[in-house]
């Protein structure tokens, strides 16, 4: 196409958009005539060929203008389309939907080159989701053809949406999957089960596991289609029975939307058996890297692990014990059977009992090394979730003998009692073992038998008693005994403290 035939079509093309129905002109008739449509059909079909002939839109220096003037058309049809739903009627009828699809991947192709095509692409984006608002036979439609039977994934106009590089494109994307999902069972799994799906999920883990408020407005939308997501049981085909540890973003939203919408019941309806079968293999997950990583005896061999994969598991951890604690909190009868089944108490106390042979009790702060920080340290850092771990075990146990008994026979109540000390690594760590110790007991004699038939072993000394002559000691019936070596004195005792 000349130059001069391209400028002839824009001048066309704006004086089109210039007068297409708008609030702000109020004197111009809602509706569209089939005739105009045939013209705005006739119009894109003459700028699409462009991209079909042997033209470089990279290179060629009316690109520019070939940009411009599907803008000003895909501006006229998103117009219109929200104007007057008779209109997306029409236009679909005259075969405008498949030349705003096909704008949407001619232009999106060259947006790294245009902005021009970027500006197009958002554009095309917007109208396409005008035309679809409301319109339950194009939603079907676009669902059909676009997602369950396009031969390429990744020739998906969600796809090209969501993958734009303009936060306008991927919000036109997002706000066309909200409306075509709400209300719609069907459709919303349709979703959840294909690549797109995939990369929607992608994309809420990505801002939820990286704060940017840049984004915010995305960041908005993309929650609000995860909770028509949770609300339809649809999550699990998001997240998949063998998650991925970088899946921590999409579980940093799942908390959001648990701590929003608090309730045993609403948890027991979302937290069917395949969510939590996934959390399990999350844990599991954290755990073989973890116990990779520590496989030292020392634990100055980090194993073969990466600091990427090491974040990710710290990420991944952090949001699922944050799930896992408010979920049990006052949880319903049926909810706690399905956890108790799923395997995620077991991993709760695998993990436990990992960092609890890892990570060293601190009892006095004085004692902290004041050394630079090395690569093992900051990891044992990272991994700061033996009190939340705790709570988790003392919630599920609560007025509940089934899983007092599990905990007890998976070693879980020895490890509780086996924090019951001071460790300025975890504060407060004391008190929440009590708390969970009492509902691990709670009307039940055998758990109440297993430690009061504990015995004590011996006694650890503390240095600085010792250097002051005092010693403690276990008689033969298990009785703690303190005693002052003989001829110590008090001066003793004060020299020695350095006081």
């Amino acid at each position: 196409m000349d130059a001069q035939k391209l400028h002839s079509i824009r001048h066309k093309c704006t004086a089109l958009k210039n007068g297409s129905p708008h609030p702000s002109r109020p004197q111009i008739p809602a509706v569209v005539g089939q005739e105009t449509w045939s013209q705005i059909h006739a119009l894109f079909q003459e700028l699409l060929a462009c991209a079909n002939s042997n033209i470089d839109l990279d290179i060629d220096p009316m690109a520019a203008v070939w940009s411009d003037a599907l803008t000003d058309l895909c501006m006229f049809v998103r117009n219109a389309a929200a104007m007057d739903q008779s209109n997306q009627v029409a236009a679909n009828s005259t075969g405008v939907v498949s030349d705003i699809i096909g704008t949407i991947r001619v232009t999106l192709r060259c947006e790294m080159t245009y902005p021009e095509a970027k500006t197009c692409g958002a554009a095309a984006g917007q109208a396409l989701s005008n035309m679809a608002t409301n319109n339950k036979p194009l939603q079907q439609q676009l669902m059909e053809s676009e997602i369950r039977d396009c031969k390429s994934p990744i020739e998906s106009i969600y796809l090209y949406l969501l993958a734009s590089t303009n936060s306008k494109t991927n919000m036109a994307g997002l706000m066309l999957i909200l409306n075509t999902i709400k209300d719609d069972d069907s459709l919303a799994k349709l979703l959840c089960t294909t690549e797109t799906g995939q990369m929607l999920a992608g994309r809420i883990g990505e801002m939820f596991g990286e704060s940017n408020d840049d984004e915010a407005d995305e960041k908005a939308m993309l929650y609000v289609i995860l909770e028509e997501i949770i609300q339809r049981g649809h999550l699990t085909l998001l997240l998949t029975t063998d998650p991925e540890l970088e899946a921590y973003g999409l579980l940093n939203a799942l908390a959001v939307y648990c701590n929003e919408n608090p309730g045993s019941l609403v948890y027991s309806q979302i937290f069917d058996m395949s969510l939590l079968t996934a959390i399990t293999r999350i844990l599991t997950k954290c755990h073989d890297l973890l116990q990779n990583v520590w496989k030292s005896a020392d634990g100055s061999e980090l194993g073969d692990v990466g600091m990427d994969d090491i974040m990710a598991a710290h990420r991944s951890l952090a949001s699922t014990v944050s799930i896992l604690g408010t979920i049990t909190t006052d949880i319903e009868q049926q909810l706690a059977v399905r956890v108790l089944d799923s395997g995620v108490i077991h991993q709760v106390i695998a993990l436990l009992g990992l960092l609890s042979q890892n990570l060293p009790r601190i009892e006095k702060a004085s004692t902290a090394s004041t050394q630079p920080e090395t690569e093992s340290g900051l990891i044992k850092r990272l991994f700061m979730f033996k009190c939340s771990l705790i709570q988790i075990i003392g919630n599920i146990s609560h007025n509940n003998t089934s899983a007092q008994d599990l905990i007890r026979e998976l070693h879980g109540l020895a490890l509780v009692l086996d924090h019951m000390r001071i460790d300025d690594n975890h504060p407060f760590i004391k008190e929440y073992a009590v708390v969970a110790l009492r509902s691990l007991l709670e009307n039940n004699p055998t758990s109440q038998a297993y430690v009061s038939d504990m015995e004590a072993k011996g006694v650890v000394q503390d240095p600085k008693l010792a250097s002051a002559g005092i010693q403690a000691s276990l008689d033969s019936s298990g009785h703690l005994s303190v005693k002052r070596e003989v001829g110590t004195t008090k001066s003793n005792v004060k020299d020695n403290s350095g006081t």
